[in-house]
């Protein structure tokens, strides 16, 4: 009987050495594995003085931009025939807002900014210089298509540097839910 209690004591007992090799292992990998930064950065003029630097902020010259749909311009969503998941926007109008200047076409939009970006600034870094950088507002029922296109326009207009300022909310539609 004592051999037999021996016999079950042994099978009992559990072999740690797979165990500890797979957790070295990971151990390693972990070890191996290269962190990387964000790959895409917006570029953003933070205020210089505020917070713990004293250092004096230099004001940069830069374009503001609105982005409004007007009330009523929406226009209507028009379900797609072959995915009804998906609509389309029948009439949907915006006025972009260019310093003190609306404009409401595309058209118009771009003649105005190859106006703008002839007109340049200095670098307070480099003093060299350049074209002034814009910074986009955008307020409720504006679609992300409105935005980019917009960025597309300066684009090519030669504007190298855009950020995004904040949003002027939601359009609330019919259902009481938000779009825009």
């Amino acid at each position: 009987m004592a051999r037999k209690r021996k016999k079950q004591k042994e099978e009992n007992l559990m072999n740690m050495t797979p165990m500890i090799d797979v957790t070295f292992l990971i151990i390693i990998f972990f070890l191996c594995l290269e962190f990387k930064t964000l790959e895409g950065k917006l570029n953003t003029n933070l205020p210089k003085d505020i917070g713990v630097n004293t250092s004096i902020a230099i004001p940069i010259e830069k374009l503001d931009v609105y982005i409004t749909c007007p009330k009523g311009g929406w226009g209507k969503e028009v379900p797609d025939k072959i995915d009804p998941r998906r609509f389309e926007v029948i009439g949907h109008k915006v006025h972009w807002m260019v310093g003190p200047t609306r404009v409401d076409t595309p058209q118009e939009l771009e003649r105005l900014l190859r106006k703008e970006a002839e007109r340049k600034v200095k670098d307070p870094k480099t003093l060299k210089l350049k074209t002034k950088p814009i910074t986009i507002n955008f307020g409720p029922g504006v679609a992300y298509q409105d935005v980019t296109t917009f960025v597309d326009i300066a684009m090519d207009a030669g504007f190298t540097e855009i950020t995004f300022g904040g949003g002027g909310g939601t359009r609330k539609s019919r259902k009481g839910s938000s779009k825009g």
